[in-house]
């Protein structure tokens, strides 16, 4: 059995966590509000990384790792299709779970390639959100699926163009949309919608909502009060 090396093992457990925390939480949650993709790159992840550490730091025999890999192929995800922004992400996850999971002895390159992963995911993700429908960072938002049922390609071609068409013939704020598909045989155009919420649909929180200067001033007035 090989010796495992827990210093490096808790070290490096620690440098992936910090990193999954900034790719997942604060860039795929926080700022995108995507909580599926949230979860799904945080448990890729962490499994992953256990796998690789198994693989790499124990007797155990590459041979079935590699099956288990083979044996996700098999397995048949019945959600949404993923888009290709979205599997950015995602293989984002797992090369910050390969390359913290390998066991490199050298801690620089280690930090040089989680730093390199988390920042290109921060800095190209604000330009994919121009692009894409599943990446929003708008709140008090929705997403919709919407069927057209002519083709109008002057219209398809002009973002700007589509945006406000579709603003208007739903009668709803769209802030951004991605195209799923066009299907020229039966002159349809499939989309995702995301648009703002109405007023009237927007959860009032303000009301319940006490500021910590309000908290001090009433507990100094209860104080001044019950001295008196």
């Amino acid at each position: 059995m090989n010796f495992i090396d827990y210093t490096m093992v808790i070290r490096d457990i620690l440098i992936d966590f910090s990193s999954l925390y900034f790719l997942s939480y604060v860039i795929l949650y926080r700022k995108y509000r995507n909580v599926e993709m949230f979860v799904a790159s945080a448990l890729f992840n962490i499994f992953i990384l256990l796998i690789v550490m198994s693989i790499v730091r124990t007797d155990f025999n590459i041979a079935v790792g590699f099956g288990l890999f083979a044996l996700l192929s098999l397995v048949q995800l019945r959600s949404s299709t993923f888009t290709k922004t979205e599997m950015a992400y995602l293989f984002g996850a797992v090369t910050l779970a390969v390359i913290n999971g390998s066991g490199i002895a050298d801690l620089t390159f280690i930090l040089i390639s989680n730093i390199v992963v988390v920042v290109s995911t921060w800095f190209i993700g604000n330009w994919s959100l121009e692009h894409s429908a599943n990446l929003i960072r708008v709140d008090n938002v929705k997403k919709m699926a919407v069927t057209l049922d002519h083709i109008d390609e002057n219209v398809v071609s002009n973002r700007d163009l589509m945006c406000t068409q579709l603003t208007e013939t739903l009668g709803i704020n769209v802030q951004t949309f991605e195209i799923k598909k066009i299907d020229y045989v039966r002159d349809v155009v499939e989309i995702t919608v995301i648009y703002q919420l109405p007023s009237s649909e927007i959860p009032q929180y303000t009301d319940n909502i006490v500021s910590v200067s309000d908290l001090v001033l009433d507990s100094e007035r209860a104080l001044k009060t019950g001295g008196s």
